[in-house]
């Protein structure tokens, strides 16, 4: 059995004959699904007369008291599939790129916990106690530092890594003035410090995921370990 490459992605074929989505694919996926995010809590609070965006939580928008939740949670769950997508598409994009197997497929399991936190926010709405299992989507908290970490010492993605280290920093800055440090959040600003700190863990899986995509582009294309190789001829040698 011949081994493939480290990183090396071939398409696979599924029962009737298909090709399952390709990596640059997952990878776009992941452009979308911070668009689809954004979108869908700026729709479903244009949508909520009186809601207060500072002092609310995000998951109102598809509690009870929401005139119109399924936009929400319908957003979510469609947002986070494409965040369990792209997952996949980091962890073999960044092991292609830096060659730091587990380092990358943490990597990619952090992206995709996000998109797992989101598809919970929409299947179990709030007040459901079960929402808190949205909590798991805080795990964008780390994609940055180990897309770092996966990239380190690249010359090709030196500056991919220390833009993701620099914003892993500047998240946990956010998120511990999100839970209260230095008493700097009060009860009337929560929901603005939510969405900030949501919004900047998207921001940067949508940069990472453009730029990723356009190293899986740019890389030269793997020989298929399938095909004839170039000399050898199509037809069977006669018996002598």
């Amino acid at each position: 059995m011949t081994r493939r490459p480290a990183g090396a992605i071939l398409p696979a074929c599924n029962a009737r004959g298909g090709r399952v989505l390709s990596v640059g694919a997952l990878l776009r996926i992941g452009l979308v699904a911070p668009a689809i995010m954004v979108a869908d809590v700026w729709l479903a609070q244009r949508l909520f007369p009186g809601f207060d965006a500072g002092a609310q939580f995000i998951s109102e928008l598809g509690g009870p008291a929401a005139p119109n939740p399924a936009i929400f949670n319908v957003g979510m769950m469609l947002a986070g599939l494409a965040g369990m997508a792209a997952g996949a598409g980091f962890a073999q994009a960044l092991e292609d790129a830096g060659g730091r197997r587990r380092v990358s497929a943490f990597a990619g399991l952090w992206v995709a916990m996000t998109g797992l936190g989101a598809l919970f926010a929409g299947l179990f709405h709030w007040p459901d106690p079960m929402h808190r299992a949205c909590g798991v989507g805080l795990a964008i908290q780390f994609a940055p530092l180990f897309t770092a970490w996966a990239l380190w010492g690249k010359p090709r993605h030196r500056r991919l890594a220390h833009f993701s280290l620099g914003w892993f920093f500047g998240l946990l800055l956010v998120l511990a003035l999100l839970t209260g440090v230095w008493n700097v959040r009060t009860g009337s600003d929560v929901g603005l410090w939510q969405r900030g700190h949501a919004f900047l863990g998207l921001l940067w899986l949508a940069i990472a995921a453009f730029c990723l995509d356009r190293h899986w582009r740019s890389r030269p294309a793997a020989p298929d370990p399938d095909a004839d190789s170039p000399g050898a001829p199509d037809y069977a040698p006669a018996a002598s």
